[in-house]
């Protein structure tokens, strides 16, 4: 078995090494612009032309050495330590300074979008998918943890992708590593981009303005020993904050969602300070009430207390007890108090066979309904997907003719291959008529 395992990560890492050694930025066409959540670098759906294969192409800003060297870093580590892994999503090439001044990633593509593109087409998640959901996210964090690595640092919706069969995977959460480089003059640009509203959909919102107006000045002294990393602990808390997206939605319609979201900052940021203080809190779920009075007692805020909760959010004929359990356990206060990864991965949540509540519904089901605007539009409909396809056309010939031979069979340009069946996906038109004006294109320049 471990000789099975051993050959297939070598042709892995091969079929790797084979793609980055095919890729050139010059045989890259732009197909569209995906949306960025938590920055302004542009990412776009590129298509290799010599191949016809769709790519994510990630064009990160590099501000200083600082920032340059630890995004060279990270990439070399994902390379390396995810490259044949189906939990992470695949860094093929890079192109540096091209443009200049930035760094072009070439990515996989994940053709199912992101958890915040589901969660802002379908609003909550039932129980069951989210399990679905999470059991995979766990298995791609425990794989960067056994790496050597401390931390994810970025697990938010627009980091977690699908494939459209529901296959999950992690993105690298590049812009934490461009972040904790201390870059002032690039954090505070991105801290004073006008934000959407606030809500959990939102990987960003623990970048809010601040409520704090004086914080004590005594320092807490905060013992941790060899097993306990600090930065994993935050990574628990944000993944419990992703199990709240999919199962609420949003806190924008609760009456103290500026102090939960404020008592979260604190939580992550600043706790080593306030930790007495905290002594005897549970969970965010539990303790609400005392994190709420807590931000508003130091920031001299006075309000009516809130007789909604979080936990009213959860009701118990949609979410199960071991649910709300398993994510009592993501969101305790003290960072000490929740549970590792190889803890939650034998929750009795995923591991007891246990009927989730709420609907029976799979996260393929919900894809399909999320991506269902993308079908195909009736005949007399589709000029803008026949627009498309015809730019693209235009561009190959160009791209190509300046390029080494193309290295695609004919057999791929048929209705029935995968490639053309993405493409006609992605433009909305029939199959057929993609793969005969592509075949004539690819003939016109042979």
């Amino acid at each position: 078995m471990k000789d099975q395992r051993k050959i297939y990560d070598e042709l892995q890492l091969s079929i790797s090494s084979l793609v980055q050694s095919q890729i050139r930025i010059e045989d890259m066409i732009t197909t569209g612009m995906l949306r960025s959540y938590a920055d302004s670098s542009p990412v776009k759906k590129m298509l290799h032309a010599p191949t016809m294969k769709l790519y994510v192409v990630k064009e990160e800003p590099l501000h200083n050495k600082e920032i340059r060297q630890n995004i060279k870093d990270w990439i070399s580590f994902w390379q390396n330590k995810c490259s044949n892994s189906i939990q992470h999503v695949q860094i093929y090439s890079t192109f540096w300074s091209t443009p200049e001044g930035y760094v072009s990633i070439v990515m996989e593509y994940m053709n199912g979008g992101s958890l915040q593109n589901l969660l802002e087409s379908v609003g909550v998640l039932p129980e069951r998918s989210i399990k679905q959901l999470i059991q995979q996210i766990l298995y791609g964090l425990q794989r960067i943890y056994q790496s050597g690595i401390q931390c994810h640092g970025a697990l938010g919706p627009s980091q977690i992708l699908f494939l459209r069969d529901g296959t999950v995977k992690l993105s690298q959460g590049l812009q934490y590593r461009v972040q904790i480089q201390g870059n002032q003059v690039f954090n505070q640009h991105l801290l004073g981009k006008v934000k959407d509203v606030q809500s959990l959909y939102d990987p960003n919102i623990l970048e809010i303005p601040s409520l704090w107006i004086k914080a004590p000045c005594d320092k807490y002294p905060f013992a941790t020993t060899d097993d306990f990393i600090l930065e994993r602990a935050n990574d628990i808390w944000k993944l419990g904050w992703l199990i709240l997206n999919c199962a609420i939605g949003t806190l924008e319609f609760h009456p103290k969602a500026q102090q939960i979201y404020e008592g979260s900052r604190i939580i992550l940021q600043e706790i080593t300070k306030y930790i007495d203080q905290f002594k005897g809190t549970c969970c965010l779920l539990h303790s609400e009430i005392k994190v709420i009075q807590f931000v508003e007692s130091n920031s001299k805020i006075v309000n009516e207390p809130s007789k909604l909760t979080i936990l009213d959010f959860l009701p118990s004929d949609k979410f199960s007890v071991e649910f709300i359990h398993f994510l009592c356990c993501t969101l305790k206060i003290d960072p000490r108090q929740r549970l590792q990864i190889e803890q939650l991965l034998v929750h009795q949540w995923l591991t007891s066979g246990k009927e989730c509540k709420g609907p029976n519904v799979y996260l393929k089901e919900l894809l399909s309904i999320s991506n269902a605007w993308n079908a195909f539009l009736p005949e007399k409909y589709q000029g803008q997907g026949l627009q498309k396809l015809e730019r693209l056309c235009e561009a190959l010939c160009l791209v190509l003719q300046n390029s080494e031979k193309p290295s695609i069979n004919k057999i791929h340009l048929q209705e029935s291959s995968p490639i053309i069946k993405e493409l006609s996906y992605d433009m909305g038109i029939n199959a057929k008529v993609v793969s005969e004006r592509l075949i004539s294109i690819f003939q016109s320049l042979i």
